[in-house]
């Protein structure tokens, strides 16, 4: 379970969240809310990619420090270095992390053929596939997927939607058109509900 409490996060002047508290229980949560909202705020906080908040990130009632550690994300906004190829960037993971090359993951995807591809040339379609591969194999106990079926195509969101039946950790996601994750027993969640 993973749980805000009290969380305050502001850019310049612009307050995104103001004593914030939820409670994220579900094992697959699809997180709704409206674009401009905090979400992916939300989301980078809770991965440990934005230490500018004040509040506590709670992962099973215990203060999570080395969030980055326990938590792997997807996302847009995490962007992976223009020159480095695909297999670059998930080499450079799979050094880091101790973890095992995403071959199945990859051969599902469709993704081998573009191994070899810049990430400044990738579609994307691709770049989302980089994205999920990036966060999926670092195996971690809490996964955030923001928008994961966004730029896919139909056989990759089913290769993907495939791989979350055997994911054993707590999933979170964002989702505009969440029809397909509800059927693989994903519950939804507004991001202001739950206050605790």
């Amino acid at each position: 379970m993973i749980e805000v409490t009290n969380l305050t996060k502001s850019f310049a002047d612009k307050v995104v969240f103001q004593n914030y508290s939820a409670r994220f229980s579900s094992k697959r949560l699809c997180i709704e809310a409206e674009n401009g909202l905090g979400k992916t705020t939300l989301f980078s906080i809770i991965a440990g990619l934005d230490p500018h908040f004040s509040g506590d990130i709670l992962l099973d009632g215990q203060k999570g420090n080395k969030l980055q550690t326990k938590v792997a994300i997807a996302s847009d906004k995490i962007p992976f270095p223009v020159f480095l190829t695909a297999k670059q960037v998930l080499s450079l993971t799979q050094a880091s992390w101790q973890c095992d090359w995403p071959d199945t993951l990859c051969e599902n995807l469709h993704f081998n053929a573009f191994l070899d591809t810049k990430v400044s040339e990738l579609s994307s379609g691709n770049q989302k596939k980089l994205q999920l591969l990036n966060a999926i194999m670092r195996n971690c106990d809490y996964l955030i997927l923001d928008e994961p079926s966004a730029a896919l195509d139909a056989d990759s969101v089913k290769a993907l939607l495939a791989w979350i039946g055997q994911y054993e950790g707590q999933l979170l996601i964002s989702c505009h058109e969440p029809q397909p994750f509800l059927e693989v027993g994903f519950s939804t969640q507004p991001l202001f509900s739950e206050q605790v």
